[in-house]
């Protein structure tokens, strides 16, 4: 009796069943930002052997965290650093944020999804002076890695003043927050402007 209600769990899936089991894991690796691919795959081949081994990879992509790989340890020390030397009281910064990040960069680039891809707290930011901006004469731009993700607000005036006189100025970013509807996008990057030195 037991054998006739086993077995039948226990027959290959048909492959309908089996396309439409890996999404599980698949949006599970999604949510967690590891490879879709991989994980969809992994659903597929336990489903096609027997549906209810999905809940092996269902239970798998729920539990396994992700490994940073060996290439962000330096960058998250970095960001520890720079975080740690605004924490210090000798230190002269200055809140901000990046205003126009909602617009394109010059060159097409979302800078949104850049900014929830690149951006953390404490990565470093490029303040580039653009004394010929059409739009404002004391324009200052955020950039990272060459890629152009905004300006400094226009009432921070004494930044491109700052910078025309010699101080040299950093950018830090503070906190980054995510877009409740968009979670992969940036919706505004808080930073802190820090004085450096004073070249004069």
């Amino acid at each position: 009796m037991n054998g006739d209600v086993v077995v039948p769990w226990l027959q290959p899936s048909p492959i309908w069943i089996a396309l439409a089991g890996g999404f599980l894991p698949g949006l599970i690796a999604a949510f967690k930002q590891r490879s879709i691919t991989r994980w969809y795959l992994y659903g597929f081949a336990c489903t096609l052997v027997a549906w209810p081994l999905l809940a092996l990879p269902t239970i798998h992509a729920l539990l396994v965290r992700r490994h940073d790989l060996p290439s962000e340890f330096p960058q998250r020390q970095r960001r520890a650093d720079a975080l740690a030397l605004l924490a210090e009281s000798s230190v002269q910064s200055y809140p901000s944020w990046i205003a126009d990040l909602t617009r394109k960069s010059p060159t097409g680039i979302d800078r949104r999804q850049y900014a929830y891809k690149h951006i953390g707290p404490g990565e470093a930011l490029e303040l580039v002076r653009e004394p010929a901006n059409r739009i404002s004469v004391s324009a200052v731009a955020y950039c990272h890695r060459g890629v152009h993700l905004g300006y400094v607000p226009e009432r921070q005036r004494w930044i491109a003043e700052a910078l025309d006189d010699g101080l040299c100025l950093i950018a830090v970013a503070e906190e980054v927050k995510i877009g409740w509807i968009s979670r992969r996008r940036a919706k505004f990057v808080r930073t802190r402007i820090v004085v450096l030195n004073d070249r004069r």
